[in-house]
């Protein structure tokens, strides 16, 4: 007698797939999203140093 064969549930039945979705958000590398958190850093130091000067 052959054995009966039985399959499995698809992998992931159920559950949303992120990079299906279309979004029309910014979408930003994550080399940019270092770059401008330096960048952010950097100035906010400039901002603290020279600030009390130009502010008062």
């Amino acid at each position: 007698m052959a054995k009966e064969k039985t399959t499995l549930p698809p992998t992931g039945a159920g559950l949303m797939r992120f990079f299906d979705e279309d979004t029309r958000a910014i979408k930003i590398t994550p080399k940019g999203a270092v770059a401008l958190t330096l960048i952010l850093i950097i100035f906010e130091i400039i901002l603290h140093v020279v600030g009390p000067r130009i502010f008062g």
